[in-house]
C-alpha cells in the first residue's frame, strides 16, 4: 500500500474509533432507566487467561455529559509478522508531531529495530512498564517539571532499571536511575548499612535530574546528555574530540557500543509507550501494591516497628515500602525523617501519633540505660618487654579476661599488637 494511502486509513481509523467511544457508552444503556451514574471498575477473567479492566464510562455533571475511555488491561501478546512493529518514517514522523516533545525524536535503522524488539520480544515487559507507569510518573513528572526538564527524560528509568527501585547491576548501579556508589555520593545519595538513598525514587530521580540539567548545560543537546548518562563526561568529550562533530549521530561511531545503543533505545521506548495502542498493544494487570503509599512526617525519636504495629503491619511489610531503607530503623537526620506508608493506611498513623510517641519514648529510654551499661571498650598496644600478666595488672582485670576478650589461646604477645579491653 502506498505510504500516503496507509497514512490516510490510519488517520480515518482514529477518527473512527473517537466516534466509537463516544456513542458506545449511549448504546450499551439503551433501554436502562433514566439515571446515570458512574460505574465501578469491574475485573473478568476470561478462559484464556487474559484479564479486562473497565472504567467508568459515562456520567452527568450540571447537564454536561463527562465520557471517559474504556481501559482494558490483558495478558495476551500481540503477534507481528517477522517480529516487526509495522511502522516507517512517515508514520513515525507524523505519531511525534502530535506530542510536545523536547528530545529530539529522530527515526532511523537503528531506532526501528529498538522498537521492533520492545513491541515484540519484549512485549510483555512492555505491557507492565505501561500500567506501572501510572504509580511512578506522577512522581516523576512532578520533579522534571520542577527542574525544567522535558517530562519525556521519564521514560530513560525504564531503559535503566524497569522502574524498579530495587534493580542492581553487575557492575554495582543501584536502584530506578542506576546510579553507582560513587556518582550517587557526588549527588548526596547516602549508602550505608541502614540505608541506600539510590532506591529512594524522589532522591534519586532529584539526583538524575541535577545530572542531566548539567550534562545539557554543558552540550546544548538532549541526546548527547542521555549518552553522557550512559556512559560519563569523559567518553563523550573523546568521541567529541576523535570525530569533530558535537551532536549525538556525529560522534555515534567514537561512542561505547553500549552507549550507541542506548539513545535509540530511549528514542524506541518514549514512541513505544506513547503510541502502543495504535499498534493494538494493550497494558498488562501488575501488581503496585508497594507503589500506592502515602508519605508521612515521623518527628524523631519515632520508632518503626511501633508504627508498623499501629498501623497493621509486620516491619518486613512496612520495609517494603521504603526502598530506600535496609533495615527497621527509620534514619532520623535531625529534622525527623518523611516515611511512606500504605495510602489507605495514612488515618491510623494519625490516630495513633500520641501513643507511638509515647511508647517510642520509653523505648529510647531503656535502649539509652542498655547503652550506658555496657562496658567501655579501649584498645591497648603492647608495648616491648611486656606480658599478659603486668597488662593485667595495669588495666585493672585479669589474664584469663585479656585472653577471652583477644582469643588468645595461650601466653605468647608481641610488640604493637592491639589489646582490646573492657572497662566497666
Amino acid at each position: 500500500m502506498p505510504q500516503i494511502g496507509r497514512l490516510s486509513l490510519y488517520i480515518m481509523e482514529k477518527q473512527l474509533s473517537i466516534v466509537l467511544i463516544i456513542f458506545s457508552p449511549l448504546f450499551s444503556l439503551a433501554g436502562e432507566n433514566d439515571s446515570l451514574s458512574i460505574q465501578t471498575v469491574t475485573s473478568n477473567t476470561s478462559d484464556s487467561g487474559s484479564i479486562a479492566v473497565l472504567d467508568s464510562t459515562l456520567a452527568i455533571e450540571n447537564d454536561s455529559i463527562l465520557i471517559e475511555e474504556k481501559v482494558y488491561l490483558s495478558y495476551d501478546i500481540v503477534p507481528f509478522d517477522m517480529n516487526e512493529i509495522p511502522v516507517d518514517a512517515d508514520l513515525f514522523n507524523y505519531h511525534v508531531s502530535t506530542r510536545e516533545f523536547q528530545v529530539p525524536m529522530d527515526y532511523n535503522l537503528l531506532v526501528k529495530k529498538q522498537i521492533d524488539y520492545f513491541g515484540t520480544r519484549w512485549q510483555v515487559r512492555l505491557k507492565e512498564m505501561v500500567t506501572k507507569s501510572q504509580y511512578f510518573f506522577p512522581l516523576y513528572e512532578e520533579i522534571l517539571s520542577e527542574y525544567d526538564l522535558p517530562l519525556e527524560i521519564k521514560y530513560l528509568s525504564i531503559i535503566e532499571s524497569g522502574l524498579n527501585p530495587y534493580a542492581k547491576s553487575r557492575s554495582g548501579a543501584m536502584g530506578a536511575w542506576q546510579f553507582m556508589p560513587a556518582t550517587g555520593k557526588i549527588f548526596n545519595l547516602k549508602v550505608s548499612s541502614k540505608v541506600d538513598e539510590r532506591r529512594s525514587l524522589e532522591k534519586s530521580t532529584r539526583a538524575a535530574c541535577i545530572y542531566l540539567k548539567q550534562m545539557y548545560n554543558l552540550y546544548d543537546d538532549w541526546l548527547v546528555a542521555l549518552a553522557s548518562y550512559n556512559c560519563g563526561p569523559g567518553n563523550v568529550r573523546k568521541a567529541i574530540r576523535l570525530s569533530g562533530r558535537k551532536d549525538f549521530w556525529g560522534i555515534y561511531n567514537y561512542l561505547p557500543r553500549e552507549t550507541q545503543n542506548y539513545v535509540p533505545k530511549f528514542i524506541a521506548m518514549t514512541y513505544m509507550m506513547n503510541f502502543y495502542e495504535d499498534y493494538g498493544i494493550v497494558p498488562a494487570p501488575y501488581e503496585a501494591e508497594y507503589y500506592r503509599y502515602q508519605q508521612v512526617y515521623c518527628q524523631e525519636g519515632l520508632d518503626f516497628g511501633i508504627i508498623a504495629e499501629k498501623i497493621g503491619l509486620s516491619k518486613e511489610e512496612l520495609l517494603k515500602y521504603n526502598p530506600e531503607m535496609k533495615v527497621g530503623e527509620i534514619p532520623y537526620k535531625g529534622d525527623g525523617y518523611t516515611l511512606n506508608i500504605p495510602k489507605d493506611m495514612a488515618y491510623l498513623f494519625y490516630d495513633n501519633q500520641d501513643e507511638i510517641l509515647a511508647i517510642s519514648s520509653v523505648l529510647m529510654e531503656e535502649r539509652r540505660l542498655v547503652e550506658a551499661s555496657k562496658p567501655e571498650v579501649v584498645y591497648y598496644y603492647v608495648k616491648k618487654g611486656e606480658s599478659l600478666p603486668i597488662i593485667a595488672r595495669r588495666q585493672g582485670c585479669t589474664v584469663s579476661q585479656l585472653k577471652q576478650w583477644n582469643g588468645i589461646r595461650g601466653s605468647l604477645i608481641y610488640p604493637k599488637q592491639r589489646l582490646k579491653i573492657y572497662r566497666i
